[in-house]
């Protein structure tokens, strides 16, 4: 077990405590990797529920979609929210290979086989929405639909460049000490547009999982494992399952006029931007995102 630094709040304190219908679970990967899950079942099921795979963005963890999994549930779905590899309480391999698009796809596949899940519609937030989008590319018939969050892997992600030249590897061993919880605070404030404002316990949940100092090292590595570039239009054409996309007009790092283009190469594509909002539709309008997963999902049943 890591040295943890002090002050976070303890997993068994963080999100899903206290949670009604919500449960945690821990899934083991085919090479032994660790995953924590957040599952929501549905009050009734005869075994054949659709199953909805959230996937959060760099930084984040389950909690990002604790607006949608309730709301899904009770609609019928089996809603799972997962701790990216190298976010949150799953593990965090600290190779950069680990992160390019192709690791986290096959990891992504990795849940899926340990859910024993064969197909699911996979919502993904940010780096979350990057995954999502890799992973329905490698492997369609695994993928019934996507939603994409203010994702990544449709535009260009203009901050890129400036977090690679400041984390440089000297300066590695000082990441996990700047991950104060002022820069947690900071961090989700200029994410959110007009209409919201992160709670102190948004801050304590965010700030919880930086308690493993391996996680500054590995969200690190992220920026370095892959130039992150946007998708060719090409292999976009390729995807046949419904893909809906909700952006936020105040997003600071994904683009809508460069999101678009590529929206309307997928053959089953529909953008939605939402006036007001920052990086965090989930979080901050999460009406607007359930209806999507909504419609993705009667779109994968029809």
């Amino acid at each position: 077990m890591p040295t943890l630094l002090p002050g976070r709040l303890p997993l068994d304190g963080a999100f899903p405590a206290g949670a009604p219908g919500l449960a945690t679970r821990w899934l083991t990967l085919e090479d032994g990797e660790r995953v924590r899950a957040v599952v929501a079942e549905p009050a009734t099921s005869d075994g054949d529920a659709p199953v909805v795979l959230c996937v959060p963005g760099w930084g984040c963890s389950a909690y990002s979609f604790r607006h949608l999994l309730a709301p899904l549930a009770a609609e019928g779905a089996r809603a799972v929210a997962v701790d990216l590899r190298g976010h949150g309480w799953s593990d965090k391999p600290l190779q950069v290979d680990a992160y390019t698009p192709a690791s986290l796809a096959a990891w992504t596949l990795g849940v899926l086989d340990a859910l024993a899940v064969p197909r699911a519609v996979l919502v993904g937030h940010s780096l979350g929405g990057m995954v999502a989008l890799e992973t329905a590319l490698s492997a369609p018939d695994r993928v019934a639909g996507l939603v994409l969050v203010a994702p990544v892997g449709l535009s260009v992600v203009g901050r890129l460049r400036f977090l690679r030249q400041v984390t440089p590897a000297a300066l590695a061993p000082l990441l996990p000490r700047l991950a104060t919880r002022g820069a947690v605070r900071a961090g989700l404030v200029s994410s959110y547009g007009s209409g919201r404002r992160p709670t102190e316990r948004d801050v304590d949940e965010y700030w919880a999982p930086t308690a493993d100092p391996a996680l500054a090292l590995a969200t690190r590595l992220i920026a370095h494992a892959d130039d992150w570039r946007p998708a060719d239009p090409h292999r976009l054409a390729g995807v046949a399952c419904p893909v809906h996309v909700v952006l936020g007009e105040r997003d600071n790092l994904i683009v809508a006029r460069e999101v678009r283009p590529r929206v309307a190469a997928f053959p089953r594509g529909r953008c939605d931007v939402l006036a007001g909002v920052g990086h965090a539709p989930a979080e901050e309008t999460p009406a607007p995102v359930l209806a999507a997963v909504r419609g993705v999902l009667r779109g994968a049943s029809g």
